[in-house]
């Protein structure tokens, strides 16, 4: 499992601050939603301010997940390491630890050393979606590019996003991640269009995905097949919010501004649309009422994975999800219910008391009744 974040996210006291560094990445990738790149990185001076007020603040957390982001954050390496012997050097009241996201293409030599050199306080995400052919078909043909066996070796935690274009092939790209040793977080792109023949070849995907790991009950299961169908709860009054977004969480852009979380920056949504988020009020509990109106009968409302960034930048409503994007999420979640269902059967699936096992049972039932 990943070393750190499991350990922390979604506890109480754990607050997560987004360090934007830089608007620029090495790459271009064909889904990626931060649309509005420009020349610009965070000062130093900047940066530290941010980490010391952040530290030092009595906001109730007793933990920050310290995220250094971008673009590419590793442009930025040198800021990095000024930050991180920052937060080393100091006897904070509080608990952090460091987090990126990376393609990869940059992690060589002195930045490989420092990362061995700082594995403790630091994790580390490869974005690699699946087979080599499919990763380059995304990923503007970096696959050769990146040291697989390093990040296979210290960080093996690979961020797999599909796309109409791969998901054909979307089981065999993480059966293959698996075979070289990866944990794979895997996600559908948003912001995209998802034709109305994706969601077929979806469930065939999750079906071949589902017989994999039945047949190799040692392999950590991909993120795609891990949503919580017992946590579902149909008709509720106030559905849970899915992400983070909320008072423990802030993102920096690059001037120092904070925002909700970084899909509500500049870089995403352009400036006139990131100006109006910061009016947006993540602290209150969300009432039913507030949800797109095909979302509040729905059995996976409050947990239905979507980004509140991008439907925002796209429509101006924080929950309204695209209608694409909604058709792809039922088969999404039915293919769990049904893979879970059969883990349960088998006894590999557990639950802490009878109730929630009822709960599980209810909601499987509830989950096949969607119509994609």
């Amino acid at each position: 499992m990943r070393k750190n974040l499991d350990k922390f996210m979604g506890k109480p006291g754990t607050k997560i601050i987004i360090l934007t560094l830089t608007n620029q990445c090495n790459l271009r990738c064909t889904y990626c939603y931060e649309h509005n790149k420009e020349t610009r990185e965070m000062p130093l001076e900047t940066a530290l301010n941010i980490v010391e007020r952040e530290m030092t603040a009595d906001d109730g957390s007793d933990f920050a997940c310290i995220y250094y982001f971008g673009g590419e954050p590793y442009l930025e390496f040198d800021k990095i390491k000024v930050i991180h012997d920052f937060l080393k050097s100091r006897n904070w009241n509080k608990g952090w630890h460091g987090f990126t996201t990376t393609n990869g293409t940059l992690v060589h030599g002195e930045i490989q050393e420092w990362l061995v050199e700082n594995y403790e306080t630091m994790e580390v995400y490869l974005s690699m979606d699946g087979t080599p052919e499919m990763h380059n078909r995304n990923r503007s043909n970096s696959y050769d590019m990146i040291d697989t066996a390093f990040f296979r070796k210290y960080f093996p935690f690979a961020k797999m996003t599909a796309t109409p274009q791969t998901l054909p092939q979307l089981a065999e790209g993480i059966i293959s991640l698996h075979e070289q040793g990866f944990e794979v977080s895997c996600n559908l792109g948003e912001g995209i269009s998802w034709p109305e023949e994706c969601a077929g070849i979806l469930a065939e995907q999750m079906n071949l995905l589902s017989s994999y790991y039945l047949e190799h009950p040692d392999v950590p299961v991909s993120t795609i097949l891990r949503a919580g169908i017992e946590d579902l709860s149909p008709g509720t009054e106030h559905p849970r919010r899915f992400c983070g977004v909320g008072p423990m969480m802030r993102s920096y852009d690059t001037d120092g501004i904070a925002y909700p979380c970084h899909a509500f920056a500049p870089l995403c949504i352009g400036k006139e649309k990131a100006e109006a988020s910061k009016k947006l009020d993540f602290s209150c509990p969300l009432r039913l009422e507030e949800n797109d109106e095909k979302c509040r009968k729905c059995p996976l409302i409050g947990n239905c994975p979507t980004c509140y960034g991008i439907n925002f930048g796209a429509t101006g409503n924080v929950y309204h999800i695209a209608d694409d994007y909604c058709r792809m999420m039922k088969v999404h979640f039915l293919a769990n219910a049904m893979f879970q269902y059969r883990l349960w059967q088998c006894g590999r699936k557990t639950f802490k008391d009878e109730g929630t096992e009822l709960k599980f049972l209810r909601n499987v039932k509830a989950v096949q009744e969607l119509k994609p």
